[in-house]
C-alpha cells in the first residue's frame, strides 16, 4: 500500500502537467497504452492464468477504474494536487461506512462520528467561498474518484484469490486506454511533443506499477490493517505541489485535512479493536 500510494502521487504529478495541454480522453488513450505495454509484460513474467478473470466482478472493477481515471484527470486540471490527493482520501470513510451499511462489520457510533468528522473536514477543505480560484467542478470530479476508489476497493475485495493479480491488472489497464480512445471520438486530439509523451511514459510507469501493488495489497487481508498506510499519499501531495507549484494549503484547509487523517485513522482503529 505504500508503494501503491507513493507510485499514485507521481502519476498525479506528472499528468497535472500536461493535463491542461491536452484532453483528458488523449491523456487516458496514451498512458493507457504504456501502461498496458507494462502490464502485460508483468503478467507474462508471472505466467498469469487468464481464465479465471473473465469474471463479472472483473467487469465492475473495469468500469469504476475507467471513472476514477477520467474524474482524477479533470480534477488534476482544475485543482491543486494537495486538494484533490486529500478529498481522494475520503474513500476510506466511504468504505467503512458501506462495509458497516452492508453488514460485514458491525455498526459503531464512534466510526460514525469520525466519519461524520472527516466529513466536515471536507468541507473545510472545499470552502467554496473562500476559493473562488478553483472551479466546483474541480472539486466535484475529485470526490467523484473517491466514490469511485471506495467501490473498485470494495469490490477487489470480493474478487476470488483464484483470480491472479496481474490478470486483473491487465483487465483493468486495458479497459481504461480503450475508454480514452472512445472519448477521443468527440475530443480534439493535439500533436504530442516530447516532454508530454515522457510525462505520460512516467505516469504510465507509476500507475500500472500503483495498480498492481494495490490489488495485492488489498487481496487476502482485512481492509482495516493496510488502510492507514493510504494517507501517506496526503503527505507526499502536499511535499511535491509545494516544491513543483509552490501550492501552500491556507489554515482551514491545513485542518480540514488533519480532521479527515485523524477521522480515517480512528474508524480503523476501532474497526481493529474486536
Amino acid at each position: 500500500m505504500l508503494v501503491a500510494m507513493g507510485c499514485y502521487v507521481l502519476n498525479d504529478v506528472f499528468v497535472k502537467l500536461i493535463a491542461q495541454s491536452l484532453p483528458p480522453g488523449q491523456v487516458l488513450a496514451v498512458r493507457g497504452a504504456f501502461a498496458s505495454a507494462l502490464v502485460l509484460a508483468i503478467a507474462w513474467g508471472t505466467r498469469a492464468r487468464w481464465r479465471p478473470a473473465l469474471r463479472a466482478l472483473i467487469a465492475v472493477r473495469c468500469g469504476l477504474e475507467i471513472t476514477t481515471a477520467l474524474a482524477s484527470v479533470v480534477a488534476l486540471s482544475l485543482a491543486p494536487l494537495a486538494t484533490v490527493s486529500t478529498l481522494m482520501m475520503t474513500a476510506p470513510l466511504m468504505i467503512a461506512i458501506t462495509a458497516m451499511a452492508l453488514r460485514w462489520e458491525p455498526w459503531q457510533g464512534s466510526r460514525l462520528l469520525a466519519t461524520a468528522a472527516g466529513f466536515a473536514g471536507v468541507l473545510l477543505v472545499i470552502q467554496p467561498s473562500a476559493q473562488l480560484a478553483i472551479p466546483a467542478a474541480g472539486h466535484a470530479c475529485a470526490l467523484l474518484c473517491a466514490v469511485s476508489l471506495a467501490a473498485r476497493d470494495l469490490v477487489t475485495r470480493r474478487i476470488p484469490a483464484a483470480v491472479p493479480s496481474a490478470a486483473i491488472a491487465v483487465a483493468t489497464t486495458l479497459a481504461v486506454c480503450l475508454a480514452g480512445m472512445l472519448l477521443g471520438l468527440v475530443e480534439h486530439w493535439a500533436p504530442l511533443t516530447r516532454r508530454e509523451l515522457a510525462a505520460l511514459a512516467a505516469a504510465a510507469g507509476c500507475a500500472a506499477l500503483g495498480n498492481y501493488a494495490l490489488i495485492a495489497a488489498c487481496r487476502g487481508v482485512d481492509l482495516s490493517v493496510v488502510t492507514p498506510f493510504r494517507y501517506s499519499l496526503i503527505v507526499w501531495a502536499m511535499l511535491l505541489g509545494y516544491a513543483i507549484w509552490g501550492d501552500v494549503p491556507p489554515p482551514h484547509t491545513a485542518l480540514g485535512v488533519v480532521l479527515i487523517i485523524a477521522a480515517g485513522a480512528f474508524t480503523v482503529w476501532a474497526a481493529r479493536r474486536p
